[in-house]
């Protein structure tokens, strides 16, 4: 038996919840009703509905992608199905993998299909215009989402203790999501002793502290496919090599196996 059996088995348990269907309804009810209210919020074309509509994905997404990896070891670690599971010829590295991709799968399911459903209908109302593209759309999404399941599933196998597992799964969300922009600035403002003007200019170095910011890098790739405003302090004349696509790129795959990395080494060292 290998991490695949287990990956199977969580997509298998996932399909059976009542929840994961409430949440693939709510996907598409929302992305396929932003197709409709794009109209009343921005430019009437495809790439500028797929702005709208990843600033959207930005906030949402990670929130869904840390529920559903916050509680997924440290659950079975409590109930004891953990210790049945590795019984079996599975090793901890396996439970992991196995849980990460079922995890990932059973996120990215309903998130795709529901973007796919809601750029058609963008597509027959603001043109096709960037439509040849949209894979790299799904891509990028598909990235973005699974980094915050890395990052929850760290926290489940880093402790046992529900609410540092709470407080920890929280404050990734305030901290990477909301407040991430503030922590860059404030940063700057002290390093240049709050001299302003320092936001006007800011040095090469601050734009990679800013594209480390994970909903930053995946608009970054956006803008590599599709012509947005979004990202766009990394492009133009002057614009240093290592704030390129590919970097927002290295950065989200970081942001998914740095965690997993340092979450798997405190889980396989400690006592089931």
């Amino acid at each position: 038996m290998t991490w695949q059996d287990i990956a199977r088995k969580d997509v298998s348990d996932a399909g059976r919840s009542r929840t994961l269907w409430a949440l693939a309804g709510l996907l598409l009810v929302g992305f396929v009703g932003y197709s409709y209210g794009h109209t009343y919020l921005g430019e009437d074309s495809f790439p500028a509905f797929l702005e709208g509509l990843a600033q959207v994905i930005g906030s949402g997404l990670p929130l869904l992608g840390i529920l559903l990896g916050y509680k997924s070891i440290v659950h079975e670690r409590k109930s004891g199905s953990l210790f049945l599971t590795l019984s079996f010829p599975h090793s901890r590295r396996d439970v992991i993998v196995g849980k990460f991709v079922g995890r990932a799968i059973v996120l990215l399911a309903p998130t795709l299909v529901a973007l796919i459903v809601a750029g058609v209908v963008g597509a027959v109302r603001y043109g096709t215009d960037g439509l040849a593209l949209f894979p790299w759309f799904l891509l990028a999404t598909a990235l973005y989402g699974v980094v915050f399941v890395a990052i929850s599933m760290a926290l489940s196998m880093w402790t046992t203790v529900d609410r540092w597992i709470t407080f920890g799964a929280l404050g990734s969300y305030l901290l990477l999501v909301q407040l991430w922009d503030n922590f860059h600035s404030l940063t700057i403002l002290l390093l240049h002793r709050f001299d302003f003007s320092v936001f006007a200019d800011m040095p090469d170095w601050a734009l990679l502290f800013r594209l480390l910011k994970p909903s930053e890098a995946y608009y970054r790739l956006l803008r590599a496919g599709f012509d947005v405003s979004l990202a766009g302090r990394y492009v133009g004349d002057g614009t240093p090599l290592y704030v390129e696509w590919w970097m927002a790129l290295v950065l989200l795959a970081l942001w998914c196996a740095v965690p997993l990395a340092v979450g798997f080494r405190r889980f396989g060292t400690t006592d089931l």
